[in-house]
C-alpha cells in the first residue's frame, strides 16, 4: 500500500492463506482472485503498466512456475511486478522433507532460483 498497490493479484494456495486472509482484512487493499496463476501474472502485468507498479501472490512451487511466462514479459519490458510467495516452514525445509509441491529432492530453493 506504500508504494500505492491498491490491487494484489493472486490464486488461493494453501501455503499462502494465511497471508491473503491478512490482504482480506487490511483497509485499502483488494484481493483479485484469478482463476490461475498465470492469469493473476497476466493482470499484474496490466495493472503495473497503468498504475507504475503491480503485486502479484502465488503460492509455493506450482504456483510460481504457472506465473513465470506473465512475470518474464513484465520484466522484459520494465514493468515493476512484485512476487509475493509464501513457502512450506522453515523446520519443514531444513529436515528436507518431502511435502507436496516440490520435486522431492528436498531442494526448497530451486523454484526461487528459476523465478
Amino acid at each position: 500500500m506504500q508504494i500505492g498497490v491498491k490491487h494484489i493479484f493472486g490464486v488461493a494456495g494453501d501455503y499462502n492463506m494465511e497471508f491473503l486472509d491478512s490482504i482480506v482484512n487490511q483497509d485499502g487493499i483488494e484481493l483479485i482472485s484469478t482463476c490461475n496463476e498465470l492469469n493473476a501474472s497476466y493482470a499484474a502485468d496490466g495493472y503495473g503498466r497503468i498504475n507504475g507498479v503491480a503485486a502479484l501472490v502465488t503460492t509455493f512451487g506450482v504456483g510460481e512456475l504457472s506465473a513465470i511466462n506473465g512475470v518474464a514479459g513484465a520484466y522484459a519490458e520494465h514493468v515493476p511486478v512484485i512476487t509475493i510467495t509464501r513457502s512450506p516452514a522453515t523446520k519443514i525445509q531444513a529436515s528436507g522433507s518431502l511435502v507436496h509441491h516440490t520435486l522431492g529432492t528436498g531442494d526448497f530453493s530451486m523454484f526461487a532460483r528459476i523465478v
